[in-house]
């Protein structure tokens, strides 16, 4: 099952994919030891070797699903409604991102006209440190660019309402683009 980034019900499908992928790693790991445990009758062997392997991608899906399971996706009728007016620009919705110090979380984020606008999961976090390193990593790709951040839907749509209409040079955008996408988890 692919799941997209940054697509609507993002962070359930996750959430999903990283269970099922975790215990697929611990039922291999313990497969894997007691086939060679059987074969040669001791716990000194290759098999064995090969089961605490299977140790480092289960723990990769480990941390990716601690990451994920305080975080809840946005439901369907939310999405709709700041989809319709997010039309003619690129919406990420369940934008979950990181960075050295902190894990945050960002319930749509849309990138139209020069602008980068996020609407803030309902989870405590630190709205400074998130709209200073969206901005840093943005303006390093291009200074036009305007980043802002609130924590209301509402906010959020009129913001969109009231952007210019003079559209961005099409390579920096994707340049943005590409970015804000690598970010995601």
């Amino acid at each position: 099952m692919r799941v997209e980034k940054g697509a609507e019900g993002y962070i359930g499908k996750r959430k999903k994919v990283d269970a099922i992928c975790l215990l697929f790693y611990i039922v291999l790991g313990i497969i894997i030891f007691l086939s060679g445990y059987f074969i040669t009758k001791t716990r000194a062997n290759i098999f064995t070797v090969l089961a605490v392997l299977m140790v480092l991608p289960g723990a990769k899906r480990m941390v990716a699903l601690c990451v994920m399971l305080p975080r809840k996706s946005v439901s369907h009728e939310r999405c709709e409604k700041i989809r319709a007016v997010a039309d003619g620009g690129t919406l990420y919705v369940d934008y979950v991102f990181t960075s050295t110090e902190k894990i945050m979380h960002l319930d749509f984020l849309l990138v139209k006209n020069g602008n980068v606008l996020g609407v803030l999961a309902s989870s405590k976090q630190d709205e400074d440190y998130i709209k200073k390193y969206l901005t840093g990593g943005v303006h390093k790709i291009s200074s036009h660019y305007h980043v802002s951040l609130f924590s209301e839907d509402d906010e959020f749509v009129r913001q969109i309402r009231h952007l210019s209409q003079k559209e961005a040079d099409k390579d920096k955008e994707k340049e943005v683009l590409e970015y804000l996408y690598s970010l995601i988890v």
